[in-house]
């Protein structure tokens, strides 16, 4: 049922809520020159935005979708021995996971497909990494925020910190949207900060951002998902994506840096999730983000043992 929200609107713009799983649910874009889609996870979402009459269309995608040269994925990937082994960094050119109806990234590359190839509007990909911003409902921040507040003495972290995953800004993104919508064209571009940390230098960064300084617990070992010392951006192998085609093509220069855009981030998680249930706020985030503190503490204490 389409309305109006109760925030109001900038100067120039309305606001809508729909529901795209209604028939004609996304109607209300009929006649616009272009289309940006941040949310399409079916093909049948990408099947709508085909059959609107627009003039260009722009999905938000995943670089989840590539493939290392044996097929591994990172939505298969559960430790060191099967995680990708990735170019660094990735072109758009790299192989992708087969299309399908299984994962996160089949669904994305099914989508991703039928846009490309519809041959009736210019369809632009878009495909960033660990997307942050303002509003953001993951808040992969929160990880190392939380943790601030709560004033943990320390912080564990696996692979001593060396894990390198690919940050992108809302603000880097809205950028590389704003040249596609230029100059619309139907092809694949990645999305990645100028200055991709490491996860050593988020954990330091975000501390300082929050007022507090953590005492890093090193392992020397990478470890698997959802094991102590692991992070969000806790990769055993670099996932660093090529920003050469944008730069060259469009003519792309990033709108900010992760160095300057974290502070933002960090001021906003704390000041949304104030005097408020921080799942409620970050409701992808709930789902993911893991505050075991019982086991840190543990793990620490053997290490001195020892």
């Amino acid at each position: 049922m389409a309305g109006k929200t109760e925030r109001p609107a900038p100067a120039g713009f309305e606001h809508v809520v729909l529901d795209r799983d209604q028939e004609g649910g996304l109607s209300v874009a009929n006649g616009f020159d272009l289309v940006v889609d941040v949310v399409p996870f079916e093909a049948a979402h990408a099947e709508q935005l085909v059959e609107l009459d627009t003039g260009a269309l722009v999905a938000i995608s995943s670089a989840s979708v590539y493939a290392d040269e044996q097929g591994r994925t990172l939505d298969e990937a559960q430790g060191v021995d099967d995680f990708p082994e990735f170019p660094i960094p990735i072109p758009e050119t790299q192989p992708t996971v087969e299309p399908g109806d299984d994962t996160y990234s089949t669904k994305k590359a099914k989508l991703e497909r039928i846009l490309l190839e519809n041959g009736r509007v210019a369809a632009a990909i878009v495909r960033p990494c660990a997307i942050y911003g303002r509003g953001d409902r993951m808040g992969r921040e929160w990880f190392f925020v939380k943790r601030a507040l709560d004033r943990r003495p320390r912080v564990v972290l696996t692979n001593c910190g060396t894990g390198h995953f690919h940050t992108s800004a809302s603000e880097n993104i809205g950028e590389l949207v704003r040249l596609i919508a230029a100059h619309p064209r139907t092809g694949v571009f990645n999305c990645g900060d100028p200055d991709p940390p490491t996860v050593l230098e988020i954990a330091r960064a975000i501390g300082e951002a929050a007022g507090h300084r953590f005492e890093e617990v090193l392992l020397d070992e990478p470890a698997g998902r959802s094991e102590v010392g692991q992070t969000p951006w806790s990769v055993p192998k670099p996932m660093l994506v090529d920003m050469t085609k944008a730069e060259q093509e469009l003519g792309y220069r990033a709108a900010t840096t992760w160095a300057e855009a974290l502070p933002l981030q960090v001021a906003w998680l704390i000041e949304a999730t104030r005097n408020r249930d921080w799942r409620e706020v970050l409701t992808r985030g709930a789902d993911y983000l893991r505050f075991d503190y019982e086991s840190e503490d543990g793990l620490v204490a053997d290490l001195r043992k020892a």
